[in-house]
């Protein structure tokens, strides 16, 4: 299956794919495949195909049409790579995933404004949750590091995840450094304070006084210390993060979004996580790291694509933060996850970590009400866009 799937994907790489021209707005059809010469020969060979019903156009560099066109664009292109009746033979899917007992398309629009609304009213709730509230209000104390302090803590402690110095444990945060724990080495400035120049090392430089140097200090990460007291013992982290339970809807979900994002243009690579991230979305391509399976990879799929499909000024089809106001990742944070929330309603996923999710990113009813439309419009495309693949699937089985 494996070398299967290879030659699937170096199939793919030369197939027709879609790409949106940032200073046109326009979309314009061209070839996966690295080689230049066979990309241009991909295209001329279905350029017939391409401007049928005058769906695409040719403006002189490439067959275009547009971005309202997205949907016909895409199927046209499906025809022309007739991807899915290969595709199709990969899974053994005995029937479709979306046929079930949920309301049809038809209610489609309502349903996901029901989703919303449930999302904004449990984010109200959690944000209020004493656990919540003792879990922020503890680690919110941690200062952020420079960038040059960042890498010598990865460097040395790739696995740490909060540190301090020998006596912020001690004095701030109610915890002991352990017998025999080894420091990890940062820089902190010195900077001249008072009359007499007096040195004073402090982690991030402050307004006040002048850095003139810089000294090595030693840091300790949380899991080598131990609490003094209660007021050390650390909260429980919340469930912010889908589990990885197994689930033959979402595996096969996550073929379909995966493929949804190749068609549209968009590396998706499964790589190691590196800081402990789920996935990431990093302009045209979204990796999901390789430790997430079941309903947390469909999840998290579904968030980094909406962060593709919203965010991207250059790219995305619904650009989202025109005029933005606010923090702008605690927005993107909040679009991205709401849209994930939603699609994973639809397909009757468990999605309890989402509201705790928002509710660490600062979210709250009003907030995620404000962004009604933007949501529901995501979320409406990559449903209609899965369920159209769904389908397909299904019927290209009842041919076979």
């Amino acid at each position: 299956m494996k070398n299967l799937r290879l030659q699937i994907r170096n199939y793919l790489r030369e197939a027709l794919i879609l790409k949106k021209n940032s200073e046109t707005g326009k979309l314009f059809a061209v070839s996966d495949s690295p080689d230049t010469s066979i990309a241009r020969s991909e295209t001329f060979k279905n350029k017939e195909a391409l401007k049928k019903d005058n769906l695409f156009a040719w403006d002189g560099a490439y067959w275009a049409t547009e971005i309202s066109n997205f949907t016909k664009a895409l199927e046209r292109l499906n025809t022309i790579n007739k991807k899915e009746a290969l595709i199709s033979k990969l899974e053994d899917v005995e029937e479709m995933v979306a046929a079930s007992d949920a309301p049809n398309k038809a209610n489609l629009g309502d349903r996901i404004k029901l989703f919303i609304d449930d999302l904004a009213n449990a984010t109200d709730e959690k944000a209020a949750d004493a656990k919540i509230k003792q879990y922020l209000s503890f680690f919110a104390k941690f200062k952020g590091h420079s960038f040059t302090n960042t890498i010598l803590i990865w460097i040395q402690r790739p696995d740490a995840t909060r540190v301090a110095g020998f006596r912020q444990w001690e004095e701030k945060y109610h915890r002991k450094v352990k017998k025999g724990a080894k420091g990890i080495m940062i820089f902190a400035p010195l900077i001249s304070k008072g009359k007499n120049n007096d040195e004073q090392a402090v982690d991030t430089a402050t307004k006040d006084g002048r850095v003139y140097g810089f000294k090595a200090v030693y840091v300790f990460d949380i899991s080598d210390t131990e609490a003094i007291d209660e007021r050390g013992e650390i909260p429980e982290t919340p469930e912010w993060f889908a589990q990885n339970t197994p689930n033959e809807t979402a595996d096969q979900l996550s073929f379909y979004i995966i493929e949804l994002a190749n068609q549209m243009g968009i590396k998706v690579t499964q790589d190691d996580s590196t800081s402990g991230e789920k996935g990431y979305s990093a302009g045209n391509h979204i990796n999901l790291s390789s430790d997430v399976a079941g309903v947390a990879k469909f999840s998290v799929a579904v968030h980094e694509l909406a962060h593709e499909l919203m965010h991207r000024k250059d790219s995305s089809l619904y650009y989202s933060l025109e005029g933005l106001v606010g923090n702008p990742k605690e927005l993107k944070e909040l679009q991205a996850e709401a849209v994930a929330y939603t699609v994973c309603k639809h397909y009757e996923l468990p999605v309890t970590h989402s509201v705790t999710y928002l509710a660490m990113w600062k979210a709250n009813k009003d907030k995620i009400q404000s962004n009604l439309a933007i949501i529901s419009k995501v979320s409406r495309f990559i449903i209609e866009q899965l369920d159209k693949m769904a389908e397909t699937n299904k019927n290209n089985q009842a041919a076979v």
